[in-house]
């Protein structure tokens, strides 16, 4: 090997490679053994140290010695840099071959290999001890009466009342955590039950409740590496809480409707993961927290014949009929990528589109006369003709990352509208807290 090679791969000045290899009995001109020789290694002391720090921080390294280097060397070359080693997974182990000096002796030289690898800290939640339950029965304690039953109006048509529940994202611990988000929706679920009176002043008949579920309900817990530090909910807490929410919105807002309809979406933060990846497109928890108000309603005889159900497995996308209409849904990440469109509106015609296309296979998708979509978190709308698409605000907290990264922020708000037997959309009104 050239002097100026072994300078560079070991970091060692030119003077200590020419002193080496006169112990050796290396040319140092031609760096090729003398005698008979073919190793550059010295006698009777330890050599070159190979030294590598991989992308990850696994740092890896080779000793050539007369010896096998134990555990405890290793382990105290990691103090010495500094590093305590309670904090590394370490592997050690060595490789044998013959060295020929120039005086025809044969020598065994062990190549010492070591890794160590930083364990990944315990992941700490940001707090332990919120209980989202609680902190909705609290503000259910405080709220008005329960809500009359329906009576019918007086209207030449007939109405429904659509709002949507999407990008709650519960279990995030910034700008205020889930106390701040419960405590929100609890005031958007208010503002709703004002709105139905509202729009029955202006002589809308209302008879039907339509509930969305946009997705994206949960904040989930292994969506990405570490976002255990971003949360203060675990898994089954944001669950809870979610189901918590769906039940107090029908109990809000149940009673001023004779028929109500449920039309849910899986969402990309409810996924089950594994390193990053879904297991199974249907293990969602957005759907499972609606499958459970599901089992759960489905007991009360108040609500047991008067809810129809639409809550999506595998599938994208689902739809339900709204006086003739075909309403759809779908969260919005499934032409977030892989879509064709320089815009987001024209990824979500294209999937559209595509879901024409596809005809029967997925249903009425591809007949959407209003699509819903969400997972971008901005109001948005166009107008295909055919399909009015409209896409919502989120009900989370916002992302300072997202927000200081882009200059870019969204008011949180709960869309709702109205659609008749004669007018697919119409009334709408962007439910949102004043002062936030």
């Amino acid at each position: 090997m050239r002097k100026k090679d072994i300078m560079e791969k070991w970091g060692v000045s030119s003077g200590l490679v020419v002193d080496v290899r006169k112990e050796s009995g290396v040319s140092a001109s031609t760096g090729s053994a003398q005698g008979g020789g073919n190793a550059i290694y010295p006698q009777g002391r330890q050599l070159l140290e190979e030294r590598e720090v991989l992308a990850d921080g696994t740092l890896k390294l080779t000793k050539v010695a007369e010896r096998v280097i134990p555990l405890s060397e290793w382990l105290e070359d990691l103090r010495l840099d500094g590093h305590n080693p309670d904090d590394f997974d370490t592997s050690h182990g060595h490789s044998i071959y013959l060295q020929h000096t120039r005086d025809q002796v044969t020598k065994t030289l062990y190549a010492n290999k070591f890794s160590a690898t930083r364990r990944n800290k315990k992941l700490v939640r940001s707090a332990t001890d919120i209980d989202p339950l609680a902190l909705l029965n609290s503000l259910r304690a405080q709220s008005p009466a329960r809500p009359s039953a329906y009576v019918p109006i007086e209207s030449d048509e007939d109405s429904a009342f659509i709002i949507s529940i999407n990008d709650i994202q519960l279990g995030q611990a910034y700008n205020g955590g889930s106390p701040r988000a419960i405590k929100q929706f609890y005031e958007f679920i208010t503002l709703a039950q004002q709105r139905v009176l509202e729009l029955r002043a202006l002589g809308r008949r209302l008879s039907t409740l339509v509930v969305v579920g946009g997705g994206d309900l949960v904040e989930g817990c292994v969506i990405y590496g570490n976002q255990a530090f971003s949360l203060d909910l675990n898994r089954k807490q944001q669950v809870e809480g979610v189901v918590s929410m769906i039940l107090h919105t029908i109990d809000s807002l149940g009673p001023m409707f004779s028929r109500i309809k449920v039309l849910a979406a899986r969402g990309n933060h409810g996924e089950n993961r594994i390193n990053g990846k879904y297991t199974t497109l249907d293990d969602n928890d957005d759907t499972h927290a609606f499958e459970m108000a599901k089992l759960a309603l489905s007991r009360d005889p108040d609500y047991a014949d008067k809810i129809e159900w639409t809550i999506a497995e595998s599938e994208a996308g689902v739809w339900c009929e709204v006086f003739g209409w075909v309403l759809v849904t779908t969260h919005g990440d499934i032409y977030a990528k892989g879509v064709s469109g320089a815009t987001i509106d024209k990824k979500a015609h294209t999937w559209m589109k595509n879901m024409a296309l596809g005809r029967g296979k997925f249903g009425r998708l591809g007949e959407a006369d209003v699509l819903i979509t969400h997972h971008f978190h901005h109001d948005k709308m166009s107008d295909w003709g055919s399909c009015l698409w409209r896409q919502t605000p989120s009900q989370d907290n916002g992302s300072p990352y997202f927000e200081m990264a882009t200059g870019e922020y969204s008011e949180p708000g709960m869309l709702s509208f109205v659609m008749t037997e004669n007018t697919r959309y119409q009334d709408e009104a962007v439910l949102r807290v004043a002062g936030r």
